[in-house]
């Protein structure tokens, strides 16, 4: 059931790729034929849009909501950062040589409690080369071919079919291939208003289909998973798809009624943005999902997860100072401020509870640190980074 729900939840991830920025190429100017006194106009030369790698660090928030015909929607939030190349990489890493790596982080507002990673890896020219949809520490996805959609330099009347199989294979003799076909066009340039603001964009119109083959040790079965139309508009500035919207079938996706509908309506919105700088568009969405949290030396793992409106909504398996958290636990006034500020008080009471307070700050989209003070007079630091 979750492998499925990761399925069609990444299968909302390719609405958004990485970034581009807008470039000017100049137009023809006018000539004057000679002898006959005629004039001739050259044709205007086409304008170009040239990717622009993204700078390490440099992230985008985006919200989005899925709806089927039966009435039942849902609302998922991602944000996606981008991180350090794996510039001269020797030995296994080399495959990753002069790749930009990119991680999402993906949570479920509402209707189920999926929280989960990905991480994506591009060449020069903005193909996707490998992807997991499992795990951003690991990437067992690659595509046969670069997944390529339009093309560096970017311009009105672009076109692409992609027919590519991708390949996964988790380590335990399960594998899954997707075979994928991508036809698509740039259609238009157009400005667009989000919630992350107004951008000079271009539209993409596109149709994606998908067929699954799963093999596992026991069995072997192929489905139609995917048959969408889908509209994306790409800032010409930032690069990153701004908007999407698709309709279509997608076997999958778990409806929320039993044996409801695959018949989707999908839509996908940047609503915040911030730069290496920390400039741009804050929105506390940026922060959620969960993330592993670590008190002082001990290695243990202790989860958090933060909700898309900065409240700490989940705790498991918290132990610090010889006191744990169990069922009894309760989190009073946990939230994260938008400028990342983190703080709550921790009451269980429980014999050998947790009771006591954390404060921090989550200073990046991936990293945090603060300190915690316990009623039983432990006091002591924490870290939490990503999971």
């Amino acid at each position: 059931m979750y492998q499925q729900k990761t399925q069609s939840l990444s299968g909302l991830l390719g609405f958004i790729v990485s970034g581009l920025v807008l470039t000017a190429c100049g137009g023809g100017g006018g000539a004057t034929g000679s002898g006959s006194g005629s004039t001739t106009e050259p044709p205007v030369q086409q304008k170009t849009f040239q990717r622009q790698v993204p700078l390490a660090g440099d992230s985008f928030t985006y919200q989005h909501q899925v709806k089927d015909d039966k009435g039942s929607s849902w609302t998922y939030y991602s944000t996606e950062v981008y991180w350090n190349s794996y510039r001269n990489a020797t030995g296994s890493s080399s495959i990753l040589n002069d790749k930009l790596p990119k991680t999402g982080y993906f949570f479920a507002g509402t209707n189920t409690s999926a929280t989960f990673s990905y991480a994506s890896y591009y060449d020069a020219n903005g193909a996707e080369l490998l992807f997991s949809p499992r795990s951003a520490s690991a990437l067992p996805c690659s595509f046969a071919q670069p997944y390529q959609t339009a093309q560096s330099p970017y311009a009105v009347g672009q076109n692409w079919d992609v027919n590519t199989v991708l390949g996964c294979n988790s380590g335990s003799a399960v594998s899954t291939y997707k075979t994928v076909r991508d036809i698509g066009s740039v259609a238009a340039v157009e400005d667009v208003t989000v919630a992350a603001g107004k951008f000079t964009a271009l539209k993409e119109v596109a149709t994606l289909k998908e067929v699954t083959n799963r093999t596992t040790p026991s069995e072997s079965f192929a489905e139609t998973s995917k048959d969408l139309s889908r509209t994306c508009w790409r800032d010409t500035v930032s690069g990153q798809y701004v908007k999407c919207v698709a309709t279509g079938f997608d076997a999958d996706f778990q409806s929320g009624i039993p044996g409801g509908s695959k018949n989707l309506s999908m839509s996908s919105e940047l609503i915040g943005r911030l730069s290496i700088s920390n400039a741009g568009v804050k929105v506390l969405p940026r922060f959620a999902g969960r993330w592993n949290l670590m008190i002082g030396t001990d290695t243990r793992t202790n989860f958090i997860e933060i909700d898309h409106n900065g409240v700490v909504s989940k705790l498991f398996e918290l132990s610090a100072g010889g006191l744990t958290t169990d069922f009894t636990t309760r989190l009073l006034n946990a939230s994260v401020s938008n400028e990342g500020d983190l703080s709550f008080t921790l009451s269980t009471p429980a014999p050998n509870g947790i009771n006591g307070t954390f404060t921090g700050k989550l200073d990046t989209l991936v990293s945090g640190s603060g300190t915690l003070k316990l009623s039983n007079g432990y006091t002591g630091t924490w870290k939490m980074t990503r999971l």
